[in-house]
Formats: C-alpha cells, sequence, structure tokens
C-alpha cells in the first residue's frame, strides 16, 4: 500500500491531520489537497515540508494567511485555564490582535483603550505589553461578573469585549455596555459541548438584522472561520457549540469590527 499518514506542524508542535493519505497536490496560493482512502478530502494553506514514504509520512507546514490590517479585530482572552476567577485571586486578561483567533503584529498600548465595567460603572484600565499582546490586570476579583472591553480607533474601529466570571453559579441576563456594535448574550450560563448558544447583535443600540456572524475556537483547523450564522429580525442568531474551549464570535459593520469571547471552562 502506498498510502501515508499527513502530519502538520502549527506553532512549532507537530499534529496528526489525516490518516492512510494516497492523494496530495499541491496548488496555487500554497493550498495542498489531500484525499485519503476512506474518501476524506480536504484542502488546507500548507507547504510540503517532509515527504518520507518509507515511514508512510507527509509533513506539512501551516501556512498562516496575512493579516491586512484593514481586516484586523481585537479580542480578548482571561488569563485562566478553567473558565473563571476565585475572589481574592488576581483577575487578569490577554488583548490580542490578529484574525481568528490567531494573533499578529501591529498592537500598540498607546492607540488602545481598555475598560472594566461593573455596577453599571465604567473605570478605566492600564495594558501592558507582553509579547504580541498586551495584558490586563483587574486586580483581586471580587464574587460576581466583571465586563471588560477594549477598543482601538482610526480607519478602522475595532471593538473586543469578554464576560468573566468571579466564583460561581452566576446566571444572569447580560447588559450591553453601549458599543457601536456589539454581540450581547441573551444569559451568562454555563455552556457545554453540544449546546445552542444564542445572542443578539446591537448597532447603537437598536437590533442589527442580516449580520453575519463568524465564529471559531482553539483548534480549529480553519485558517479563517469555520462557522458563519445571520441574525434573524430581531437581530439574534445562535451557534451549535462543536468543540471545547473558549469560542471567538466576530462580526462587522462598515468600518467597525467587534468581537466577543465566550469563555468555558472544559
Amino acid at each position: 500500500m502506498c498510502e501515508a499518514n499527513v502530519y502538520l506542524v502549527r506553532d512549532g508542535v507537530e499534529e496528526l491531520l489525516m490518516e492512510k493519505v494516497d492523494r496530495v497536490v499541491p496548488g496555487a496560493d500554497d493550498t495542498v489537497m489531500l484525499e485519503s482512502v476512506f474518501g476524506e478530502r480536504r484542502i488546507l494553506k500548507a507547504r510540503i515540508r517532509e515527504l518520507e514514504l518509507v515511514r508512510h509520512r507527509i509533513v506539512l507546514d501551516e501556512v498562516r494567511p496575512q493579516v491586512d490590517a484593514d481586516d484586523a479585530e481585537l479580542w480578548l482572552v482571561p488569563d485562566t485555564g478553567h473558565g473563571h476567577f476565585h475572589p481574592g485571586e488576581e483577575v487578569s486578561l490577554t488583548l490580542w490582535k490578529g484574525k481568528g483567533m490567531r494573533p499578529g503584529p501591529g498592537l500598540a498600548a498607546e492607540r488602545v483603550e481598555a475598560f472594566v465595567v461593573r455596577g453599571g460603572q465604567q473605570v478605566a484600565v492600564g495594558l501592558q505589553s507582553e509579547g504580541q499582546g498586551l495584558r490586563l490586570s483587574l486586580g483581586q476579583g471580587e464574587d460576581g461578573l466583571v465586563t471588560v472591553y477594549a477598543r482601538e480607533e482610526g480607519d478602522r474601529r475595532c471593538y473586543a469585549k469578554v464576560i468573566i466570571e468571579v466564583g460561581h453559579h452566576h446566571h444572569q441576563g447580560v447588559e450591553p455596555v453601549g458599543l457601536p456594535l456589539e454581540i450581547v448574550p441573551r444569559t451568562h450560563r454555563h455552556v457545554h459541548l453540544g449546546d445552542h448558544y444564542e445572542f443578539t447583535v446591537l448597532k447603537h443600540g437598536r437590533p442589527l438584522a442580516g449580520a453575519t456572524v463568524r465564529a471559531t475556537y482553539p483548534g480549529s483547523r480553519s485558517a479563517g472561520y469555520p462557522v458563519r450564522v445571520a441574525t434573524d429580525e430581531s437581530g439574534s442568531a445562535r451557534v451549535f457549540l462543536t468543540a471545547p474551549g473558549n469560542w471567538l464570535f466576530s462580526v462587522t459593520d462598515g468600518d467597525v469590527t467587534s468581537t466577543f469571547t465566550l469563555v468555558k471552562g472544559f
């Protein structure tokens, strides 16, 4: 048999991509088409690094698309691996710029503002460079929900928002913070793999019908957004959660892009 397993190198880590591949067709613009003996077919952005046919191995290097400045977005990720912080624990986040949870260059602290919203009050938060991202520290957390958002304004305006849970079992409605374009969850609750997540898109505080909302998650093999949904007449939509970990939702209207990070602890 002449088939081989295909491995993809992503961020320096080699992972199994497909098994028993018997057809590899390089294409234009750094695309590679793979087809297995099972009939599975996949096209991805990658370059062939190595062919080890005796060992039935093909190794590809992932090709990440260049993020145009006009296409970049911001997103916020809490620095916790279990979905929430404990009361008294330092609450910190990282702000990223790029596309689809794939960081890129161009994030400068002097061009970004960040705010924490709690009890109807908004307070500015300092940002500190940390690698390609910017770190936000909110100090010791108090039991409850905290909303954090960031903005970068220029020829294009980018906004990012996240709801952080300090403590446990905070299930309640969510109020918008007043962004020009904003994704607002129907409620804050613990969601699980296989759930539908419901939200509304607001433009200047009013529901935006017909907006395309893109969604992705860590580990997605898609270089862009594997999930796309459109809002209905009431500006609402829902996404079926097919993968564990945090999800990123993004919507663009004119020169404004706004994201919301759904934080999950599984």
